[in-house]
């Protein structure tokens, strides 16, 4: 990977632990969200909500376009969780700043949630660009929109760029586009892949999916080697 010179990271469940729990905060308030808003009981949210997710790329996607739901009123709502869960990692954040070229976060998420989640990892001014769901109209990885307005705003050369992610399938069109792509797969309890369960599942998919170059579960012992 001595060619890299743009560096993109996924955010939650990539810079930090699945483990830590604040994903889970999320998803409660997710289904909350939705039991106000269409007045129906706790099951029948949780289970729209994944199936919105499975649907669309992001349960938000799901209730705006069936459902006509305002998504910064989502993203604020879902949001007003407690933090202090994501531990300060400045080792890794030595290890991405002393990377050769630009650093970016490619996010699901919002931008308000990206800064919280960086100030508690400790990797503030380690990044040299943000990119939010918001700035693709709200139209989540792994849709082809994303990625192109995230390419229009930072013109990266397709072929001096890595991404990593730990959803694969968000790696996919990074793939088609030239990009480097390394899948972060720690955590397999929590992964939201629903076809990981074990390691050797890991291993599975990376012989049937060849839009992932490496794989690793230790994101700074991967970076220091490279």
């Amino acid at each position: 990977m001595e060619h890299i010179k743009n560096w993109v990271f996924d955010l939650d469940n990539t810079l930090y632990k699945a483990e830590c729990g604040l994903f889970d905060k999320v998803h409660i308030l997710m289904g909350k969200f939705i039991e106000e808003k269409l007045s129906i009981d706790s099951g029948s949210a949780q289970a729209l909500r994944t199936q919105y997710y499975h649907k669309y790329g992001t349960t938000l996607r799901g209730l705006m376009s069936e459902h006509q739901i305002d998504p910064d009123e989502y993203l604020e709502y879902v949001h007003q969780i407690n933090y202090d869960v994501v531990l300060p990692n400045e080792e890794l954040a030595k290890t991405i700043k002393n990377l050769n070229g630009k650093k970016y976060i490619f996010t699901n998420a919002n931008l308000g949630h990206a800064e919280k989640v960086l100030d508690k990892l400790k990797m503030n001014g380690v990044f040299d660009g943000y990119f939010d769901i918001s700035e693709s109209d709200y139209f989540p990885k792994p849709h082809k929109p994303i990625y192109d307005a995230f390419q229009k705003k930072f013109n990266l050369p397709n072929n001096e760029t890595a991404m990593f992610e730990d959803l694969h399938i968000n790696l996919k069109c990074p793939h088609e586009l030239g990009w480097t792509t390394v899948w972060i797969t720690n955590n397999l309890e929590y992964n939201l892949n629903r076809d990981i369960k074990a390691q050797n599942d890991i291993e599975k998919i990376m012989k049937e999916k060849d839009y992932i170059d490496y794989s690793t579960d230790q994101l700074e012992n991967f970076l220091n080697t490279v």
